[in-house]
């Protein structure tokens, strides 16, 4: 923050200093190819779409739990949105209802920061999109998914641990891809890129990055035993999850009702999708049937890392309580 204030105050600065340190900072600690830092993340998918030169009016594979701007930046830059269930198992499409609408591109969202198995994502032959917003770059698994897109996309608004007041990144892996990427941010107007002001917020949070994680996880731990003493129960996925991203609840009964205590105890529960196609779609229940019932028990508590113990024991006593 001490940055940030700073960078506010200085008479002159030189144009993208602190947005080019984020970036180099970002690609150095996650081991990208290329990063470009967007002022949003309907920006970023739009360039990541168009990177593709699909013809106009394709197909585009999303994730009924994916937030609804992905089928904005689909439709505005000229694609069709095909929303896909999910398995509620892995939080991902299935590759047979991917196969079944035969789209020209994937995008993929690491919901809850669950990656997609390797074996969906090998078994795939059209180019992925992934939005690893949830994640928080926090992926070290071997063979995961995070070595198979092509481009991966990541909000740093919200929730996110490392959050720049408003903004997202677009990175690559691959030699080639990152390429593509610096020409891209070569043509890219200032306008659509991050400003000087969010990028220190980055750079600032991004130096304790690593205590951040290690507060979330604490917190992850302390809610997760409170949890093990009620009827409700954390999702269950298959393979390795290990979030920071935020802590789930699936509600057993009525996730109204959880609200409305843990609201009494000054505790803010909210709903984990709630933007997501699985509860804004008409006909949701019928289209989406898994993805919509996740979307109306999964609750999420607070596990920023900003919390004091105090706040901590309290979210504990709640979780331990609950209807």
């Amino acid at each position: 923050m001490d940055l940030v204030l700073s960078r506010m105050v200085e008479d002159a600065i030189g144009e993208d200093i602190y947005r080019d340190r984020f970036e180099k900072a970002i690609k150095e600690q996650f081991q990208y190819e290329q990063s470009i830092a967007f002022r949003s993340p309907y920006n970023a998918l739009i360039k990541a779409i168009e990177i593709h030169d699909l013809p106009k009016g394709g197909r585009i594979a999303l994730s009924a739990l994916a937030p609804d701007w992905h089928r904005l930046a689909v439709e505005d830059a000229g694609y069709e949105a095909q929303i896909l269930d999910v398995d509620e198992t892995t939080l991902h499409p299935t590759l047979d209802d991917i196969r079944a609408v035969n789209p020209s591109i994937i995008i993929l969202f690491d919901a809850l920061g669950v990656i997609p198995s390797p074996s969906l994502v090998q078994e795939l032959n059209i180019p992925i999109i992934e939005d690893i917003s949830h994640t928080q770059g926090d992926i070290k698994i071997e063979g995961s998914s995070i070595q198979n897109a092509r481009f991966y996309v990541w909000s740093m608004e919200g929730d996110s641990a490392i959050a720049t007041g408003g903004g997202a990144l677009l990175c690559a892996k691959g030699k080639r891809d990152a390429q593509i990427l610096r020409a891209l941010n070569d043509s890219l107007p200032s306008e659509l890129k991050m400003t000087d002001y969010n990028a220190t917020l980055g750079l600032s949070q991004l130096r304790s990055y690593s205590l951040l994680l290690e507060r979330r996880k604490t917190i992850f731990d302390i809610c997760s035993a409170q949890l093990s003493r009620t009827r409700h129960s954390m999702l269950q996925i298959i393979g390795e999850n290990k979030t920071t991203y935020a802590f789930p609840i699936v509600s057993a009964a009525g996730a109204k009702d959880i609200v409305d205590y843990a609201k009494k105890y000054g505790v803010q529960v909210l709903p984990a999708f709630p933007k997501s196609a699985a509860m804004i779609e008409e006909s949701a229940d019928q289209r989406f049937p898994h993805a919509r019932s996740l979307a109306l028990r999964c609750l999420l508590f607070p596990m920023h890392h900003k919390l004091s113990n105090q706040q901590v024991d309290q979210i504990g006593k709640v979780i331990a309580t609950l209807p």
